[in-house]
């Protein structure tokens, strides 16, 4: 009996055994699936990521082609605009020179050469410029005045020496002289000064060129807005200087040129339209200018 018993026991450890044995390769089983499946996950992870990163850089590779394209099409056409708008402004430009000779050709001019002079400040030397006197005698000069026109020397000879308009003047056949200056004298103290010393210009004139024509310039107005802001160079002291001016050629003999009032407006202002800076005139202006000394010298 006790012999039966002791196989009894015997045969129910080897079945423990067994028992968990089997549930330990059960486990062991499991979780190599379960790291198996882990694995596929992140396989298939990875393999998503690297899909998706190439679908990204397929849809960047196409939108920099796309811009590429886009902007090679932009480029064309702006150069293309480009081209065109040239060719417009070109065409406008040539157009509008060719009328402007036409209408220049259509007015009577005088024929000015070396015979006839200017004497003026930065004003008469735009003038100059803007109506294309070449062949005058030019003694113009920046911030020219009734004192310095007798004693600057500024007016180049041939051999390079500068010497003043008088001494130049000597030398040339000159019979005739347009005098503007007087803008830049605004600020003089005394007007009588100022008018004292244009009359002695014109008697040096008339000592060295006895028989030649003498004109006396109005000075020009400033524009509305120039003359209202500024304490020296403004419109009432020019209409002041001016009638001195006039008083001046009476006495002489000579002819006063009203360029004032050719060139203004209905208020006595030099038209905003007429200068950039409300003092210098600009080449539409300048033209009027030269049509109305042209007309009453």
């Amino acid at each position: 009996m006790k012999k039966h018993r002791k196989y009894l026991m015997i045969y129910i450890i080897v079945v423990i055994i067994i028992v968990i044995l089997i549930l330990i390769f059960s486990k062991t089983n499991d979780s190599t699936k379960v790291l198996n499946y882990n694995e596929i996950e992140k396989d298939n992870i990875l393999q998503n990521k690297v899909e998706i990163t190439n679908e990204l850089n397929n849809e960047v590779n196409n939108e920099i082609n796309n811009n590429v394209v886009n902007n090679n099409i932009n480029n064309a056409l702006s150069e293309n605009i480009t081209k065109e708008n040239k060719k417009y402004n070109d065409a406008n430009m040539q157009e509008e020179i060719e009328e402007n000779l036409q209408n220049e050709g259509n007015v009577e001019t005088k024929k000015w050469g070396n015979n006839v002079a200017f004497i003026g400040d930065s004003r008469t030397q735009g003038f100059l410029m803007y109506t294309g006197q070449k062949d005058v005698v030019d003694y113009t000069y920046i911030g020219l005045m009734v004192d310095t026109a007798i004693t600057k020397e500024f007016v180049k000879t041939s051999n390079g020496d500068k010497v003043t308009i008088l001494e130049d003047m000597k030398n040339k056949d000159i019979d005739t002289v347009y005098i503007m200056l007087g803008v830049n004298e605004l600020g003089w103290a005394y007007s009588n000064v100022f008018i004292n010393k244009y009359e002695e210009l014109i008697d040096k004139i008339k000592e060295i060129k006895p028989n030649s024509k003498i004109y006396l310039q109005s000075i020009i107005p400033v524009t509305k807005e120039k003359s209202e802001r500024d304490d020296i160079y403004n419109n009432v002291r020019i209409k002041e200087y001016n009638s001195l001016i006039k008083k001046l050629a009476d006495k002489k003999g000579i002819k006063y040129l009203d360029i004032s009032g050719a060139l203004a407006d209905k208020e006595g202002n030099l038209p905003k339209s007429a200068s950039t800076d409300g003092i210098h005139i600009n080449k539409e202006y300048c033209k009027k200018w030269l049509k109305y000394i042209q007309e009453n010298s």
